[in-house]
């Protein structure tokens, strides 16, 4: 080794250095600086430093000859502390990452067990226990194809009746909100019939008479499909309930309802219509 490399090593002035070499005690700013330096100096080229102390305070050293020889320490004190405390600011640096990387998936964990219970919940409106399909294109019930088919005459003389006076089947907003629509239906012929268009992606509609809690037909279209259906006969209002608002056309009488024109929503929505059929029935 060179001096530079004991001075880079110990820490040690080079000046200091030299005098231990040419055994230059006087030069040292005292006698335990001298003894320090010795002993920094020995374990650097890996020596046994007590010996050499002996030797310098002249003490007899025949006692250390069977003694082990130190083991070499690279650096000084001050560095292995410097490397210490390095290790325990690296520790301590990650520590925040740890933390937030645990918050992380905390809470992705927490919105997978929320989306598995929604899924898991069921449909936005709860299936009735009973179900009676009407005037769906492709499931109708026996009684709504005889239906169907006793009133297929007057139907055709209606709608053509229809054409000719405009004052017939208007439906008007008498409110509006992004959850709920309501219609007032001006002379509006019977039977009324309703068809029900998907648009771009699958919707869930739901039927039932206004004033009731029970859905009496529900069907989930898929894009571009079209079912109809017919209002029943004793039923003053309907409820339509709709699960994707923006995939879905609604047409009453082939009138057709921009229910989510004015206060669109890509949810659910609930389109009520209020049937006046006065001028109609008389």
């Amino acid at each position: 080794m060179t001096i530079e490399d004991l001075q880079k090593i110990t820490k040690i002035q080079r000046r200091y250095l030299s005098a231990i070499e040419a055994n230059d005690f006087d030069a040292m700013p005292s006698d335990y600086y001298t003894r320090t330096f010795i002993r920094q100096y020995a374990e650097a080229v890996g020596l046994n430093s007590r010996p050499l102390i002996r030797r310098f305070e002249g003490k007899p050293d025949e006692i250390y000859e069977q003694l082990p020889s130190a083991t070499p320490v690279k650096g000084s004190r001050k560095e292995k502390h410097q490397k210490e405390a390095k290790k325990q600011t690296s520790f301590k640096s990650y520590l925040p990452v740890i933390l937030l990387s645990l918050v992380v998936i905390a809470i992705i964990g927490t919105i997978i067990y929320a989306m598995r219970l929604d899924i898991a919940s069921g449909p936005l409106v709860p299936k009735p226990e009973k179900t009676v399909v009407i005037g769906s294109s492709s499931d109708q019930s026996e009684e709504s194809r005889s239906q169907s088919s006793t009133t297929e005459t007057s139907k055709e003389t209606k709608e053509s009746s229809s054409k000719k006076a405009d004052s017939e089947n208007k439906f008007s907003i008498t409110s509006d909100t992004t959850e709920l629509v309501t219609y007032a239906g001006k002379n509006v012929s019977t039977p009324i019939k309703l068809d029900f268009t998907a648009l771009e992606g699958p919707v869930w509609i739901g039927l039932q008479q206004s004033g009731t809690n029970a859905i009496y037909y529900q069907y989930t279209l898929q894009p571009g499909e079209t079912i109809s259906s017919v209002v029943p006969e004793e039923a003053t209002g309907i409820d339509i309930i709709v699960g994707a608002s923006n995939n879905l056309s609604v047409k009453v009488n082939n009138k057709e309802l921009a229910f989510n024109k004015a206060n669109p929503t890509t949810g659910k929505k609930i389109i009520t219509i209020n049937f006046d059929t006065t001028k109609e029935n008389e």
